[in-house]
């Protein structure tokens, strides 16, 4: 149970990919992997080490874990090769039946079609038939099937699908910026992409890293900029040396709305920057000059992702970060685990020494 599992990849992903169903209700989905993985050791369930594709009607924060496991079935196969205890599995960690995500989750391959983690099928990509799926906003992912630990990896952005106008559903969004690990003098910009009608607004909030997370608003009502938006962000004292989430609400003329999260967690480092123009503490300041790096640790994974199918023109999301993996426990790499882009201006010593602060969830039985 030591064998690293592998990824799904995803390469110049655009934040916001729009899917007109009323042109066909097929959806071609591309992905990659890092490298083939077919070796299946007898100790293994027969169909082990196989990535399979799946779609929900909303975003989640990244203490809020996906079930590990899709069906009882899978547990059941786990069972009988001796690879956990019959009963260790609690329901919460079954995605089949699970309240909190009723009606909510869609299989873009099914179960006894989980794909062998090879380029040639990587290649292929895979379809997802929408037909009888409702019409809105989709985040993608991808789920690694290696019992007993089963991980997902976010594909960036966000999947709208409609039926001919994108307005009729009402707005969603995403955030693009990557991992941040600011000092707290730090200011950092957040960004992302959105499409709504026009007058769509955005929320900003942030909270300690938690379960279930208490949300300040940091911005509110702020204009979006076509099919953009941003705003600058300094830790406020309540998470310096901690652990934070950011969350984005997008909010129609309608009277529609969108919820997103950053899908890592930001961790501020409880000193001030070294390198900051204002290293005295005055009022006013020091001035900076044109090569200083000043206050700003700027935003992450915001860079040109590549156009993709009926792709936003706006804000693209970084074709080098494909999001987190999780497990749903600690006994995986947890959320924020593979996101190692590294945009944020603190410095790796430094920033393991707040790590501690990350707020996990209980440990599941395995």
């Amino acid at each position: 149970m030591t064998h690293p599992r592998t990824p799904v990849e995803w390469d110049d992903v655009p934040c916001m990919t729009l899917h007109d169903r009323s042109g066909g209700a097929t959806f071609h989905l591309d992905y990659d992997i890092p490298f083939e993985d077919l070796d299946v050791t007898p100790d293994e369930v027969a169909d082990s080490r196989r990535h399979q594709f799946f779609a929900y009607c909303r975003p989640h924060h990244p203490q809020d874990f996906l079930p590990t496991w899709i069906t009882q079935a899978d547990v059941d196969a786990a069972v009988a090769k001796n690879l956990l205890s019959e009963g260790t599995v609690q329901p919460d960690d079954l995605l089949e039946g699970n309240p909190a995500w009723a009606d909510c989750w869609f299989r873009l391959n099914a179960d006894d079609d989980r794909r062998p983690i090879s380029f040639d099928m990587a290649a292929m990509g895979v379809d997802w038939d929408t037909t009888g799926v409702p019409a809105g906003a989709y985040t993608l992912y991808g789920y690694t099937y290696e019992p007993v630990f089963n991980i997902w990896t976010l594909r960036p952005g966000v999947m709208k699908l409609h039926d001919g106008d994108p307005d009729a559903i009402g707005p969603a969004g995403a955030i693009t910026t990557g991992e941040l690990t600011p000092y707290r003098n730090d200011m950092v910009v957040i960004e992302g992409c959105v499409d709504g009608v026009e007058g769509t607004t955005f929320t900003a909030y942030w909270a300690l890293t938690a379960e279930e997370p208490e949300w300040i608003a940091y911005v509110e009502d702020q204009p979006t900029d076509g099919d953009a938006w941003m705003f600058e962000f300094t830790p406020p004292e309540a998470i310096w040396g901690e652990s934070a989430m950011i969350r984005v609400d997008f909010d129609d003329p309608m009277g529609r709305s969108y919820t997103t999260y950053q899908s890592t967690n930001m961790l501020v480092i409880n000193a001030d920057n070294p390198d900051s123009c204002d290293q005295g503490g005055s009022f006013i300041g020091s001035p900076c000059s044109s090569d200083s790096s000043g206050g700003d640790s700027g935003s992450g994974g915001s860079g040109d992702a590549g156009s993709g199918e009926a792709g936003s023109s706006g804000a693209q999301g970084s074709g080098e970060d494909t999001g987190p993996m999780q497990t749903g426990g600690e006994d995986g790499p947890g959320p924020g685990g593979c996101a190692c882009n590294g945009t944020g201006s603190g410095g790796g010593a430094l920033a393991l020494l707040v790590v501690a602060g990350v707020v996990r969830r209980r440990r599941r039985a395995a």
